[in-house]
């Protein structure tokens, strides 16, 4: 075997990404990857994290990471290098099909591979391959570059006639621990799985039963410390070492799944249903290769702070009543609220409304039915007043008919449709057509420019497999993929065009691109069960990569069991403990949850304190909305994500991070429902990674690297603040101002808060609206300074120690006598008991600027 070629690790020349680096005009990043490495590799998986002193997890001193490769001629192998040292590169061993490196599959059955090197020239950036393969007159072309990312590798087959599949292998190991692959309900850590790499909507019924989703990417990323992203659209699949294929992913047997092996403890096996592969291979921490992945797929586009406040629907609306109904109840029991969305059926049709259910009314008509909706613009006049947003349920669908009849109006320009598959009522708007896409824009510019700034993007998300059908714009294999984001970015640009950025909304599909033409993204439609609950909450830990950073779902689920109402109480209350967490808040579906006010005193207390905590959180989420559009960075994470060398981390996938400093444990078990009908408390197995963490609801300081079982009752559940770190928090519950915080109010500029856990040493934050916040703790002493700090801010010190002394502005502030006390004050503080307790302190910054000192005692 002889080595012909290693690629500079550094270029002195750095070039653009070859075929896909610009075609979108995408930014790129530095050349050298900063990541937290020690060398090229993180540490071992197994190795417990370390801690500063504020309890911050320890990473090794940042390095430069330089890629380069490495090229074997005999065979033909690429190595790909982080600092000398091989990061990941094509396996030694020579298969043909599925499992081998640089192989493809022919029309007729057959697979082939690539063999030896016949000659190789520079190109701008790096070096071109052309290799033989094991089938007379055919050659591969392979091109690595070097590009401001990192590595890019185009490679494809001359003559490419007959190539139906391409195959990938990379080195792989047992070790390692995966995320990507897009959104998915079975499983958050890659390991071990297969990924269908196809937009495959999952509909209740197999949630837990098939590894597919409505919202796919190839993207992947190790706790090696690389990262590779498959840049094309094609359907395919992912294997990692050891894979089995179980559960299967439930593909038609019309299209069958692109072929991997199984139980290959040495390799990454990728395969796609095209007849060439590029591909991006990035270094360094999960951050790092986000962000560099970020600057190829595009930046996750962040909506305004409306996107954040709590959504209201019902699955069936029969008149604009019912609307005007979801508003005057939420205020009457006093539960914030920012829009109400009417999903479908609202639009024209030709016959009286259907009664109830989904799927028996007219589709792509968008406009009002006049005998449901007789005064649209008064409907949104009437939400307007009440501070209220309307929203539309949306989808890609044209109906051919419906109770026998045509739907109007039936005016799509000729070759603009395409059938439906199965489905011989409906037609799909086929969007890689330019004369389909703005007809179909302008009917949807007429209906939203009544004011409705709030889409629900439904279907269009493999509901109906297109891999068979052809559109305008190529073959379904390489359209399906694409399909839900050009149907994301036809609505993206009405509204811009009508609301600028001043726009929410919610898709189901998604795929590469997705968060970049997305405001929000919605995980649905589970069944209203603890397993779809369990379900959802990892689908929340991967839902950022192919569909937006902002999300959520339906709170107490959707499809509602045969002779149920669901959900139950203990469900609802259960799932709005996960949804106040959720960067998107939205509660509606075909049980009770759809009218929430029908339910229990209590638990209507308890779904108002969940929306409350939203409300209060929402100046952490959105501050790292805002982090996610510049960097890619999701806002919930993975325990794995933020401590990758924890093996315990790995295995709590019911838990996640918000931020890096809140970890939430929902009450997701089965038996959930049985505790909370008898009034009992729930065990809760909680894993806390290293440093300490400050029980939210009890205060308790807790030690991390070990197991915990929390009791939860209905009205609390696992929450922990990591100690040494500080939040964006507005605090309501108690209301120390004098004029309280409005029901509705989110993001207010002249009041804001902080909610700070102690710790040992230094702490800086900030918050969109709160400004700056240093704390320090050296001994019992405490020194708190704001800057840019709004002329109402209120600070909550999360620690059981009353102090002994507190200074405000350098002058010494005796505790209020009562809560009633405090409100009245200019400034002061006291020591609140109870959930989400500590020292409260009630402050009027001078321009900005205010200095607090606490001696515990």
């Amino acid at each position: 075997m002889r080595a012909v070629h290693a690629g500079p690790a550094h270029p002195a020349h750095p070039a653009g990404g070859g075929r896909g680096g610009r075609r979108h005009g995408w930014r790129t990043g530095p050349v050298l990857v900063a990541a937290a490495l020690a060398g090229s590799l993180l540490a071992a998986p197994g190795a417990q994290a370390g801690t500063t002193p504020a309890g911050r997890p320890a990473q090794a001193a940042g390095t430069a990471v330089r890629l380069g490769w490495h090229a074997q001629a005999r065979p033909f192998r690429l190595s790909y290098l982080g600092n000398g040292r091989e990061l990941v590169g094509q396996t030694a061993s020579d298969v043909a099909g599925p499992g081998g490196r640089l192989a493809y599959a022919l029309a007729d059955g057959s697979t082939h591979h690539a063999t030896d090197l016949l000659r190789q020239r520079p190109v701008r950036g790096g070096t071109a391959y052309t290799v033989g393969t094991d089938e007379p007159g055919r050659t591969a072309e392979v091109a690595v570059r070097r590009t401001p990312r990192g590595l890019r590798v185009e490679w494809s087959l001359q003559p490419s006639t007959g190539v139906t599949g391409v195959f990938e292998a990379l080195t792989g190991s047992d070790a390692e621990h995966f995320l990507g692959g897009g959104a998915n309900a079975l499983f958050v850590d890659l390991r071990h799985r297969i990924v269908l790499d196809k937009v495959l909507f999952a509909g209740a019924e197999v949630f837990d039963q098939c590894a597919k989703s409505s919202a796919a990417s190839p993207f992947f990323a190790s706790t090696r410390g690389y990262a590779i992203f498959p840049d094309t659209p094609a359907i395919g699949r992912l294997a990692f070492p050891n894979a089995a294929d179980s559960p299967p992913d439930c593909s038609p047997a019309n299209a069958p799944p692109c072929p991997v092996l199984t139980g290959q403890p040495d390799r990454i096996q990728l395969c796609f249903k095209a007849d060439r592969l590029d591909y991006e291979i990035y270094a360094g921490s999960f951050s790092d290769v986000i962000a560099s992945y970020t600057e190829l797929a595009g930046h996750p586009a962040i909506g305004p702070p409306a996107q954040f406040a709590l959504m209201k629907w019902r699955d069936t609306v029969h008149g604009s009543g019912e609307v005007t109904e979801d508003v005057d109840q939420f205020a009457r029991l006093g539960i914030p609220l920012g829009t109400v969305w009417i999903d479908n059926p609202w639009e024209l049709e030709n016959a009286a409304p259907p009664d109830v259910g989904p799927n028996t009314s007219c589709m792509g008509t968008l406009r009002f039915d006049p005998r449901m909706f007789p005064d649209p613009a008064g409907m949104i006049d009437y939400l307007r007043s009440h501070g209220v947003h309307l929203g539309l349920w949306i989808s890609p669908y044209v109906a051919k008919a419906a109770n026998g009849q045509p739907c109007p109006p039936n005016d799509f320009p000729p070759g603009s449709l395409i059938p439906a598959p199965g489905d011989p009522n409906r037609d799909l708007v086929d969007f890689t057509n330019p004369a389909a896409r703005q007809h179909w824009q302008a009917e949807l510019e007429r209906v939203l420019s009544m004011g409705v700034d709030m889409v629900k993007g439904d279907r269009g998300d493999g509901e109906r497999d297109v891999e068979g059908s052809t559109f305008a714009g190529g073959p379904g294999t390489l359209v399906a993929n694409r399909y839900p984001v050009l149907y994301q970015q036809a609505t993206q640009q009405v509204l811009t065009k009508l609301y600028g950025q001043a726009y929410t909304e919610l898709f189901r599909g998604g795929f590469t691109g997705s968060p970049a033409a997305l405001h929000g993204f919605w995980l649905g439609d589970q069944r209203t069960t603890f397993l779809a609950l369990r379900d959802t909450i990892r689908r929340g830990q991967t839902a950022w990569l192919s569909g937006s950073p902002v999300w959520g779902s339906d709170t107490g689920g959707y499809v509602v069991p045969t002779g149920a109402t669901g959900p139950t109480p203990s469900l609802f209350v259960r799932w709005a403990q996960f949804s106040a967490l959720s960067p998107v808040y939205e509660v509606g579906g075909r049980g009770l949850n759809a009218t929430p006010w029908v339910y229990d005193q209590q638990t209507i207390d308890r779904f108002r304190a969940t929306a409350i905590l939203h409300y209060e959180l929402f100046p952490y989420l959105y501050g790292l909305a805002l982090r996610s559009g510049r960097t890619g960075v999701p806002i919930t994470r993975p325990l794995g994500y933020q401590y990758p060398t924890d093996e315990a981390a790995w295995a709590a996938d019911q838990e996640f991070l918000v931020g890096p400093d809140l970890l939430a444990a929902p009450v997701a078990a089965d038996r959930a429902e049985q505790d909370g009908a008898a009034g009992q408390p729930t065990p809760v197995d909680v894993y806390l990674p290293a440093g300490n963490w400050i029980d939210l609801y009890t205060g308790q300081v807790l030690a991390g690297s070990r197991h915990i079982t929390r009791l939860s009752t209905l009205d609390d559940f696992p929450l922990y603040l990591r100690a040494g770190s500080a939040i964006g928090f507005n605090g309501r519950t108690p209301d120390v101002w004098a004029t309280p915080w409005g029901r509705n109010d989110l993001d207010r500029h002249d009041r804001a808060g902080w909610l700070y856990a102690p710790a040992a040493g230094r702490t800086d934050a900030t918050s969109p609206y709160g400004g700056r916040l240093r704390a320090e703790q050296r001994g019992n002493r405490i020194t708190l300074t704001l800057t840019g700090a709004p002329a109402e801010t209120q600070l909550l010190v999360a620690t059981p120690a009353s102090p002994a002394a507190v200074r405000i502005d350098g002058r010494t502030a005796p505790p209020a006598g009562s809560l009633a006390e405090l409100r009245a004050a200019g400034t002061g503080w006291t020591v609140h008991r109870g959930p989400f307790g500590g020292v409260l302190l009630k402050l009027h910054p001078v321009r900005g600027h205010s200095t607090i000192s606490l001696t515990l005692a």
